[in-house]
């Protein structure tokens, strides 16, 4: 199995268990998986492999380049971001964020699973129920946010935890034009970057939730910013980091750092 980002790939390879050898493209936490250009290896590995297993919604077209050049009848492609339904002309394409689209998609690595291996439907079932216990502290504490800091205003330097943001029901309180222009490799306009140095700078936020692993000369002003006003700073991520255990694991420890810098 072939999943383009290791997110996606430590999620199936939990369900997937033993019966299951799970090869993951993106993995290296300093590496900006936008700009990712795939090598023979990769093309190699997605050749061979029965299931692929793609985010979708434009965050990995070179997993689709790959597999154009290399068809399969015999192969299967789970395509995340059409499984969950999502829509829209500028879809948000971070879905691992987001609590519903990862439940929809670890029961989607299980059904493909379990039709190809028919005869190990039952462990597969069984990994997954163990999957979404291991998942529940992070929707527990998301819960926790919402009900005791609903509605506080918060920043980000890119849009990658919008789905954390919106399911702890947190404001976002600074330019989403300018979130987006970060995540888009452009300069944001200066009117965007005016207003979110205004916000940071006059403490109308409560944290800057800051995309650790792709930085520019602007977003880490904003951090430092952030610092030189007394913002607390979070960091988050698109690959899942170096010691960190599982994808559920990352995920629950980013959203207990920012239930922290709220006020715990």
């Amino acid at each position: 199995m072939v999943a383009a980002e290791n997110v996606w790939g430590d999620v199936a390879a939990q369900i997937g268990g033993a019966r299951v050898s799970i090869t993951s493209i993106i993995s290296d936490p300093n590496a900006d998986p936008h700009t990712y250009e795939s090598n023979p290896r990769d093309a190699a590995a997605v050749t061979t492999a029965p299931l692929v297993i793609e985010n979708g919604a434009g965050y990995d077209d070179f997993i689709d380049n790959l597999l154009s050049t290399s068809p399969s009848s015999g192969r299967d492609v789970l395509n995340i971001a059409t499984t969950v339904g999502l829509g829209g002309a500028n879809p948000n394409p971070h879905l691992w964020y987001s609590p519903q689209y990862v439940t929809a998609a670890a029961r989607a690595i299980e059904t493909h699973l379990a039709a190809r291996d028919a005869s190990h439907a039952a462990e597969f079932q069984a990994n997954l129920q163990t999957f979404l216990r291991a998942y529940q502290p992070y929707i527990d504490t998301l819960d926790n946010i919402r009900a005791r800091y609903a509605n506080s205003p918060i920043a980000y330097t890119e849009r990658v935890p919008g789905y954390l943001v919106e399911t702890a029901r947190l404001r976002l309180a600074t330019p989403a034009s300018f979130a987006q222009a970060i995540e888009d490799g452009n300069d944001p306009s200066p009117s965007d970057t005016a207003a979110l140095d205004t916000a940071i700078s006059n403490r109308q936020v409560k944290v800057l939730l800051y995309n650790s692993q792709v930085t520019s000369p602007a977003t880490q002003r904003v951090r430092d910013l952030a610092t030189a006003a007394g913002v607390p700073v979070v960091g988050v991520a698109e690959t899942i980091p170096a010691g960190e255990p599982s994808m559920e694991r990352w995920q629950f420890d980013q959203a207990r750092a920012i239930l922290a810098a709220l006020g715990g």
